[in-house]
């Protein structure tokens, strides 16, 4: 090892100095040129190895390095070319060499000085002073024949032996040759070099140019049977930043074009791994295409059939590898919730209904009601689009409007009525929302006045507070304007309902999904319904006197309330008769028609004999909207007018047939009884009671006395279930012949015909 030493006086003899002076400058020679030679092959090496590094694996189908990674290889590159530089030529080259180090390193190497060269040097570097010293034990004679001594072989020195030149050789040959190669690539390959050369040393991200080049058209999604509104979305749809988001469920169509320029690809390859570390890979489809032309390659099957989760994929066709790609599978929109508030027609007298679910199949209102459909979706919205079943086309967006006061944007949603859908792009024009009138003519800005929209005039003045802000825009289009800071909830207000209401509603979120079928939203108009009325006549036949009371029993009866009812008179002649009726609670009906009480006020209610009367119950609701009011009617029921003897002898001949059925019932009660008293005595008897009279008691053979006793168990039996059969059946019987001999006296009393003891002769004596 070579020593250091600040301080030399260089020997007096000019060809020892000039041996010294020449190995030190050529030791210096070499330091630089093994240095400079290891960072040569270093950093040429490198750029070989880097070169393979981002090109070879694109030959494979894979990808250049990337810049991360390039990178950290050039990192290493700069960081050892550092060390090199600094281990192998500034640590060493700009050290001072001693006189001493160098007379030591040759007399390592050349034996013949025979330690002369370093003792002359060492000596005369102490001065005269310390030689000519008395503790000295060297004099100047011993220094100057030690000084000869060295001279005698300096002349047979080569400096050079003290280098190892074959190693310096290979190194330096090797960097040669390395260095060369670069530049023989360089000047061959030119573009080739320069893109390499930017690739590794400047990080620039330009690709390596392939055989084949491919490019991802884009993805679409398959819709077939689709019923929904396409809100004019493109058919493709386009990678952003290298993402797509698709709904969960969609089936999709992946499309590849390879430059037919360059050299087509075999096939592609759909490399492609899912959310859950599901890879795999698959094999695209070629379609269409020619020679010289561009030629496609389709994907439509697994994984992209019915897509359940996320992925990240890649394409590889030949030598040009493109990606990574991702796909975000999301969930499509839709109504997750649908709530009703609604006003009833003012003729129910109902209150205000809010918040009310919508159920359906099973949702309802009457005619007249004015609702709002508070929909709520289960993720943020862009637009709607309505349909109704009369093929009026209902656009609702979201979108913003300047506040007149601060001008600060507000969020609303606007509903508009259009013919078809294809007026849709022309509808949303900018201008569109500028020039809006309201309903009265007068040009209107928005505000928010206490989280409100409301509506305020070109001066800024507001307007009165209305619930549902319509407008006219500057091309006479009428619509709605709703405040809208939630844009995943929409209300559609319907006035006056008329008809069935059937709304198809498809959906364009913020993430571009479409609803793949459109929501339907059904409610049912239902028509006001005549009142329901339910009578009977009480105590009168089918003949009547002209002085009869007709009692009505019964109920009129209606969903919304009864207004008026009356008594409908019809004669042979002449117009209908009215007399109005007076309901109880209830709605029951308890007023009785007293012809000879209307007679006094209304000759038209004479009655006479030998006429017809229709009488019927009819009544009126409240409904108010369309027309008359609902009006419902009983049955009719025709009676006869018949002078009160006519009426006497028809009730006595009643009277008479009910005597005669009377006694008929008695005789079979009687008939009853004998055979009780029969099972009575066949208990009490040890012998059977013959009776000639029940043909169950004659026997065609003779029994045992075991079947005799069974067959006397049965006959009871049976004797007994008839009785039993029978008394059930009078007693019914006889019961409505009280009952009739009852209503023989009410149209009696109620024709005006009875008397006193005619009465007490059918209620005490018979019924």
């Amino acid at each position: 090892m070579i020593e250091f030493m600040e301080n030399s006086t260089p020997p007096h003899d000019p060809r020892i100095q000039g041996l010294l002076q020449s190995l030190r400058s050529r030791i210096r020679i070499f330091v630089w040129l093994e240095g400079f030679s290891l960072a040569i092959i270093w950093v040429a090496s490198m750029f070989w190895i880097g070169l393979a590094m981002d090109y070879l694996p694109i030959l494979l189908g894979a990808n250049e390095l990337s810049p991360p990674a390039r990178g950290i290889l050039l990192g290493i590159v700069a960081v050892a070319f550092g060390y090199i530089l600094y281990h192998w030529v500034f640590r060493r080259a700009f050290v001072k060499f001693s006189d001493r180090s160098m007379a030591i390193l040759l007399e390592r190497q050349f034996a013949g000085f025979n330690d002369s060269l370093v003792t002359s040097v060492t000596l005369k570097n102490q001065g005269a002073s310390d030689i000519n010293s008395p503790e000295d034990t060297y004099s100047t004679q011993m220094l100057s024949e030690t000084i000869e001594t060295a001279l005698l072989s300096v002349d047979s020195v080569n400096v050079n032996q003290v280098f190892n030149k074959p190693l310096l050789l290979k190194r330096a040959l090797l960097a040669c040759l390395l260095l060369l190669s670069v530049g023989v690539f360089t000047v061959t390959n030119t573009a080739m070099a320069n893109l390499a050369m930017r690739r590794l040393y400047l990080l620039d991200n330009e690709k390596w140019e392939r055989a084949a080049h491919i490019q991802l058209v884009g993805i679409s999604v398959v819709r077939d049977n689709f019923t929904s509104y396409d809100f004019h979305s493109p058919e493709k749809q386009p990678f952003v930043d290298g993402r797509v988001k698709v709904a969960r469920g969609a089936t999709l169509r992946l499309l590849i074009n390879a430059d037919g320029q360059k050299r087509i690809p075999d096939r592609c390859i759909f490399h492609y791994e899912t959310k859950d570390g599901v890879s795999g890979r698959r094999r695209l489809l070629k379609e269409g295409g020619a020679t010289g032309k561009d030629q496609f390659f389709v994907l439509a099957d697994n994984p992209l059939d019915a897509i359940a989760d996320s992925m990240e994929f890649e394409i590889v066709g030949h030598d040009h590898r493109i990606g990574p790609f991702y796909i975000d599978v999301v969930d499509s929109p839709e109504i997750s919730q649908i709530t009703l508030d609604y006003q009833y027609p003012a003729y129910t007298e109902r209150f205000p209904v809010e918040k009310k679910d919508w159920i359906p199949g099973r949702t309802s209102l009457p005619f007249g009601t004015n609702l709002k459909l508070n929909l709520l979706a289960n993720k943020p919205l862009q637009q709607l689009h309505m349909t109704d079943p009369s093929s009026a086309q209902y656009l609702a967006t979201f979108t913003t409007v300047p506040d007149a006061r601060t001008q600060k944007p507000i969020d609303v949603a606007i509903v508009l009525q259009s013919a078809t859908p294809a007026d849709t792009p022309e509808l949303w024009e900018p201008s569109m929302l500028r020039g809006l009138e309201n309903m009265e003519g007068v040009q209107v800005q928005f505000t928010l006045e206490q989280n409100k929209l409301r509506l305020c005039d070109q001066s800024k003045n507001m307007l009165p507070e209305q619930g549902i802000l319509n407008c006219v825009s500057s091309k006479q289009i009428p619509m709605i304007v709703q405040l809208n800071t939630v844009k995943s909830e929409f209300v559609f207000p319907v006035q006056n309902l008329q008809q069935d209401l059937m709304i198809h509603v498809s959906l364009y979120d913020h993430d571009g999904i479409i609803s793949t079928e459109p929501f339907t939203v059904a409610i049912s108009a239902l028509a006001d319904k005549p009142p329901n009325v339910e009578i009977g006549l009480n105590g009168i036949g089918t003949a009547i006197t002209p002085d009869a009371i007709i009692p009505v029993t019964g109920s009129v009866s209606d969903d919304y309330g009864v207004d008026t009812s009356w008594f409908d008179i019809q004669l042979d002649e002449g117009d209908p008769l009215k007399f109005p009726i007076a309901l109880a609670e209830g709605n029951t009906l308890q007023t009785p028609l007293d012809f000879r009480l209307e007679r006094a006020s209304n000759q038209r209610a004479e009655l006479t004999p030998g006429e017809k009367v229709n009488l019927s119950v009819r009544a009126n609701d409240k409904y108010d909207l369309q027309g008359d009011p609902n009006t419902g009617s009983s049955s009719q029921f025709t009676l006869d007018v018949v002078t009160p003897e006519e009426l006497l002898a028809g009730l006595e001949r009643r009277e008479l047939a009910l005597r005669q059925r009377f006694e008929l019932i008695l005789a079979e009660v009687q008939g009853m009884r004998d055979s009780l008293q029969l099972v009575l005595e066949s208990t009490s008897n040890a012998e059977e009671v013959n009776n000639s009279d029940e043909p169950e008691d004659s026997a065609d053979e003779e029994l045992s006395p075991a079947e005799k006793k069974l067959r006397e168990e049965s006959l009871r039996l049976l004797r007994t279930q008839r009785a039993i059969v029978q008394s059930q059946k009078s007693n019914q019987e006889s019961l409505g012949i009280a009952n009739s001999f009852d209503d023989i006296r009410l149209q009696l009393i109620n024709n005006r015909v009875d008397t006193e003891d005619h009465k007490n002769r059918l209620l005490e004596k018979i019924s």
